[in-house]
C-alpha cells in the first residue's frame, strides 16, 4: 500500500496535557471514561481569571483526543467551587485588551466549547453548593447532591449577570422564573433544579460520583458512534440557544462593566459594581446561612454587602466555623469495573 504524502497530525496525549492543565484539574481515564476534576493545585478551584481561562482551554484539548470516548466533570472535595483567588484578576482589570480578552473569548468560550467542541457524551458530577456550574449543567446529564444550592449572583454584586448563567436559568427554568432567579439572585436547590429542568437526578451526597460511572459505563455499551450522534442530539437545543443568544449575554456582561469602570464605580464592597475579588469573599457565607433562599428584598440585598464579612473576622479568629472548608479529600477514583 503507498504511503500518503503527509501523515496524520500529531495531537498531544493524555499524559501531556494532563501536565499541561494540572493546576487545574486532575484528569484520570478509564475505558475511554474522562473524568474530569477542578482544583486549583491540590485543593478546591479558586476562581481567577486563569482558571476562567483554563477550563475552555481544556475542553478544547479535550475534545481532539478521540480516545475520550465519554467525559464527567466534577469538582474536588465536597462542594462545587466556592474559592477565589484574590490575588487572580489583575490581568482581568488591564484595559483594553486584557479585560477584553477575558470577557469577550473567556466567557463565550468556556460556554461555547462545552457544547459545540465536545461531541461526546458528557455526565456533570456536582458534590455540592458552589458558584459558576457552567461546566455540570452544559452536560447532556447532571447529577447532584442532595445538598446543593446555587445561584446566579451577579445582580447582588451590581453586575449584569451575563456569563451564561442567567441565560441557562432562563433556559432550564422557562422565561418568568429564570428571569426571578436571574434577577433577584435568590437561590435554588437540588430538588428545585430536578423540578424545573436543570439537574437529571438527585442523590445522596456519597453516591453522586459513583452514580456518574454507573451512567458512564452503561453508555459504554451502546456502539461508540450511536452513542456519539446520540450526544449531539442532546447537545441540539443548547447550540441553537447559543446561536440565538450567547454573545449577547456575555457582551451585556462586558459593556456594563466597562461602564460602571468609565463612571469609577468598580471596587470594593461599597463601589456600585464590585470586583470579583470582593463578590468571592462573600461565598462561604451564602452557602451557611439560608439568607438567600427565601424571597429577596431590601433588607436581605444590603446584608450582602456587610454579613458575610462580620462572620468571615468570627471565622479567622476562630470564633465560627465555616463549614465548607476544604478538608483535604483527593479526586474521587472509581470501584473497578465488575
Amino acid at each position: 500500500m503507498a504511503r500518503p504524502l503527509a501523515d496524520y497530525v500529531k495531537l498531544p496525549e493524555l499524559e501531556e496535557y494532563g501536565k499541561w492543565f494540572s493546576a487545574f484539574a486532575d484528569l484520570y481515564r478509564e475505558d475511554g471514561i474522562l473524568q474530569v476534576t477542578w482544583k486549583t493545585n491540590d485543593g478546591p478551584m479558586k476562581h481567577s481569571g486563569m482558571s476562567h481561562r483554563a477550563i475552555s482551554q481544556l475542553v478544547r484539548i479535550l475534545s481532539m483526543d478521540c480516545k475520550n470516548e465519554i467525559i464527567i466533570f466534577t469538582h474536588i472535595g465536597s462542594t462545587w467551587m466556592i474559592e477565589s483567588d484574590p490575588n487572580g484578576w489583575d490581568t482581568y482589570s488591564e484595559l483594553p485588551t486584557q479585560r477584553f480578552q477575558h470577557q469577550y473569548f473567556d466567557d463565550t468560550n468556556l460556554i461555547k466549547n462545552m457544547v459545540f467542541d465536545l461531541d461526546v457524551p458528557t455526565i456533570g458530577a456536582i458534590p455540592g453548593p458552589g458558584f459558576h456550574w457552567d461546566s455540570a449543567m452544559l452536560c447532556d446529564v447532571t447529577i447532584a447532591s442532595e445538598d446543593t444550592v446555587m445561584e446566579v449572583p451577579h445582580a447582588h454584586g451590581g453586575l449584569v449577570p451575563g456569563d451564561g448563567m442567567g441565560m441557562m436559568v432562563q433556559h432550564y427554568f422557562g422565561t418568568k422564573r429564570g428571569n426571578y432567579y436571574m434577577m433577584t439572585t435568590r437561590q435554588f436547590t437540588a430538588q428545585n433544579m430536578l423540578d424545573w429542568g436543570m439537574a437529571s437526578e438527585v442523590v445522596a451526597k456519597e453516591d453522586v460520583m459513583k452514580r456518574a460511572w454507573e451512567i458512564a459505563r452503561m453508555w459504554k455499551r451502546m456502539p461508540y458512534e450511536n452513542r456519539t450522534i446520540m450526544s449531539n442530539l442532546a447537545k441540539r437545543p443548547l447550540k441553537k440557544l447559543f446561536v440565538e443568544d450567547l454573545k449577547l449575554h456575555t457582551v451585556s456582561e462586558q459593556y456594563g462593566s466597562l461602564l460602571r469602570i468609565a463612571a469609577n464605580e468598580m471596587g470594593d464592597v461599597n463601589a456600585g459594581q464590585q470586583d470579583e475579588k470582593y463578590i468571592a469573599r462573600t461565598n462561604y457565607w451564602r452557602y451557611t446561612f439560608p439568607a438567600m433562599r427565601g424571597p429577596m428584598n431590601e433588607d436581605t440585598w444590603n446584608a450582602f454587602r456587610t454579613e458575610p464579612f462580620k462572620w468571615l473576622e468570627e471565622v479567622d479568629a476562630g470564633k465560627a466555623d465555616s463549614p465548607h472548608f476544604y478538608k483535604g479529600q483527593k479526586p474521587y477514583r472509581p470501584e473497578p469495573a465488575g
